[in-house]
C-alpha cells in the first residue's frame, strides 16, 4: 500500500508498506512521479517503516527515483528504514538515500 500526502514547507510524503518486489514496483515507481510533479514539492520524503522486503525491482525504482528527483532539484528522503531493508540499501551502496537522524 502506498499514500501520497502533503506536509508543510514544499514536503511531498509518500508512506510504503509491504513488499517492494516486481509486483509492487510499478506502483512505487507512479507514486514517487507523482509526488515529484506535485507543485511546490522541493523535498520527497519516503516512509519505509512499513516496508518489511524491497528487491532488485524496488531498488531499481529507487535508483530512477533518485536520479529524477536531482533533475528536478528535489531532495529525496527515505525514513524509518526497517533494518533488514537498511543493510540491502548498504550494501547496494544507496545510503545516501537514507535521512541522517
Amino acid at each position: 500500500m502506498i499514500r501520497l500526502s502533503s506536509a508543510p514547507a514544499g514536503v511531498t510524503r509518500i508512506s510504503v508498506t509491504g513488499e517492494i518486489d516486481m509486483d509492487s514496483a510499478d506502483e512505487l515507481a507512479a507514486a514517487l512521479r507523482a509526488g515529484a510533479e506535485r507543485g511546490g514539492t522541493r523535498t520527497l520524503v519516503v516512509d519505509f517503516a512499513g516496508v518489511t522486503f524491497c528487491d532488485s525491482s524496488g531498488i531499481r525504482v529507487l535508483d530512477e527515483a533518485y536520479a529524477m528527483a536531482a533533475r528536478r532539484r528535489i531532495a529525496l528522503q527515505l525514513v524509518e528504514v526497517q533494518p533488514q531493508v537498511r543493510r540491502v540499501l548498504e550494501i547496494v551502496g544507496m545510503t545516501a538515500l537514507l535521512a541522517h537522524s
